[in-house]
C-alpha cells in the first residue's frame, strides 16, 4: 500500500525529513486500513459530505491544499525571514497539509451505493480522529496541532502559523468550490 500512496501523492517526497515521510505514509495507511479503504479509494470518495455530489475527491483536495501551502511557503519565507525571522516550518506545513483530512478516512463510509457519515464520524469529527491517527504513528505534536486545529475546532484557540495557513487554504478550497456550484 505504501507504494500506491506514494504514487498517488508524490508531494510526500517534498517532506525533507525521511523519517517523517515514513510516518506520514504510515498514518495514511493506518487511516485507510482502519476505515476499510484501499489507497485508490482516496481518489473516489468526496472530500466533504457538506457539498452534495462533491466534484472533488479527497485525494484531489489534499493534493491541492499541499501544493497551495508549498507556494505560500515559497513566497512567505523569503519575505519574512528578514523581518524578524517570521518563517513557516516547511515540514510541519507540508506534513500538516497532507494529513489535515486523514480523519475523513474514518469519518466517511460507503454504504448502499453512496458516501455517508460513518458512526465513527458521527461520534468524532475528522480533526479529532485524524489527530489520534497521526499521534499513534509518531507524528510530532506540532503537526498533530495542525490537524487538530485546521477546522472549526481551532476557532478561537491558538493556531500555530502553519496551522493558520492550512486552515485558510482549506477554506479557500472548500468555499471556492461551493461558489463555483452556486452554493455561496
Amino acid at each position: 500500500m505504501e507504494k500506491k500512496i506514494r504514487e498517488m501523492m508524490p508531494e510526500i517526497e517534498w517532506i525533507k525529513d525521511k523519517q517523517l515521510q515514513e510516518q506520514v505514509v504510515e498514518t495514511l495507511e493506518d487511516g485507510l486500513k482502519s476505515g476499510g479503504w484501499e489507497a485508490y479509494d482516496m481518489d473516489k470518495m468526496p472530500f466533504t459530505l457538506l457539498i452534495q455530489d462533491c466534484p472533488a475527491s479527497l485525494l484531489t483536495h489534499t493534493r491541492s491544499i499541499v501544493q497551495m501551502c508549498r507556494h505560500i511557503w515559497e513566497v512567505y519565507n523569503p519575505i519574512y525571514a528578514s523581518q524578524g525571522d517570521f518563517t513557516l516550518d516547511h515540514d510541519v506545513l507540508i506534513a500538516g497539509a497532507i494529513l489535515h483530512d486523514v480523519g475523513k478516512l474514518l469519518e466517511i463510509e460507503y454504504k448502499d451505493g453512496k458516501y455517508v457519515k460513518s458512526q465513527h464520524g458521527k461520534d468524532l469529527r475528522h480533526p479529532f480522529s485524524g489527530t489520534v491517527l497521526a499521534d499513534r504513528n509518531g507524528i510530532p505534536s506540532a503537526i498533530c496541532h495542525v490537524i487538530a486545529t485546521h477546522a472549526g475546532e481551532g476557532n478561537g484557540r491558538y493556531r500555530s502559523p502553519e496551522a493558520v495557513v492550512v486552515h485558510h487554504v482549506d477554506f479557500i478550497n472548500f468555499e471556492s468550490i461551493k461558489s463555483h456550484l452556486g452554493l455561496l
